[in-house]
């Protein structure tokens, strides 16, 4: 309540001003102003495009083998019967099936385009590509990219942010579900975890329909990487006063980027007689009351 009761006079204290990034208009609004764009030099952008000519077209299979002789990831796609030997063919198989599985070709049309037999490909992704096979992959070149120097100038990792994306399914599935809005049959949403440093650290199947809210602490108490992630940054539908709560539990900070923030309702805690004033401020406002998120709907 201390800590409340300090932030909303620092709050008072820029309202009074009335020139400030948060302010009241004339009906007594909150306003916030956007937050400005940063200013890059012109030499700046010459620099980027002609770092970029620089770069080569690189195949993708090419980039894979490369990442694998760094880090070794695909030593992490283990066989599910816990067979040790491994075929010399087994890294290249590995790689055709995880381009195959992440674009659009599919196995069927992955072998079609490199000659490795259907057949191959469909028994190396059932014994060795599963849910921990590819998380710790995915461990393996997350903690190895926040490791390099150039990393540190993107951030340090410890800020992060989730957002859900939405795709249509076909066939049957138990995660799927009608959403008109965004798929003309069923489809299912992914959460993805994403740092500072531009790495994704963790992704999630959940049910479109579901309040995305209810799974952002999921890969950050989860997050086995070495990155050290304190801070974390959602959109409207990651928030919830519950969620300011279980941040703070845990020792982390939300840093929401709240839709509509100013026609929400604040909040101070307490009767409301002991926070009336007699009287109004040099704008003939009262000051502000409040620090809770009102959603319509949710009695949140």
């Amino acid at each position: 309540m201390d800590e409340l009761d300090d932030a909303l006079g620092d709050l008072e204290d820029t309202l009074k001003s009335g020139d400030g990034p948060v302010r009241l208009n004339d009906d007594g609004e909150l306003v916030i102003s956007p937050l400005t764009a940063e200013d890059i030099p012109a030499e700046a952008e010459d620099l980027h495009a002609e770092l970029e000519r620089m770069l080569p077209n690189v195949p993708i299979a090419s980039l894979l083998v490369e990442m694998d002789r760094h880090t070794g990831f695909l030593d992490c796609f283990t066989h599910a019967g816990g067979k040790q030997a491994r075929s010399p063919a087994l890294k290249r198989n590995l790689i055709a099936c995880l381009i195959g599985l992440s674009t659009n070709l599919g196995l069927h049309g992955m072998a079609a385009s490199c000659g490795i037999p259907y057949d191959v490909l469909a028994r190396t992704a059932e014994w060795y590509i599963r849910e921990e096979t590819l998380r710790e992959a995915n461990i393996c070149l997350v903690s190895y990219h926040h490791q390099l120097p150039m990393t540190s100038m993107f951030g340090s990792g410890a800020l992060s942010s989730s957002d859900g994306q939405r795709f249509p399914t076909r066939g049957k599935s138990i995660t799927a579900r009608h959403l008109n809005k965004y798929f003309v049959s069923e489809g299912i949403s992914t959460y993805t975890h994403v740092s500072d440093q531009h790495s994704t650290f963790g992704t999630k199947v959940i049910v479109a329909t579901h309040r995305e809210a209810h799974y952002v602490l999921d890969e950050i108490l989860g997050n086995a990487t070495d990155l050290p992630i304190t801070e974390h940054a959602t959109d409207t539908h990651g928030v919830t006063l519950v969620n300011f709560g279980l941040f703070a539990l845990v020792g982390k900070q939300l840093s929401p980027r709240i839709r509509d923030l100013g026609k929400i309702t604040l909040y101070r805690m307490g009767a409301k007689a002991d926070n009336e004033l007699a009287q109004l401020d040099e704008q003939g406002h009262r000051p502000l009351r409040l620090l809770a998120v009102d959603e319509p709907g949710t009695g949140q």
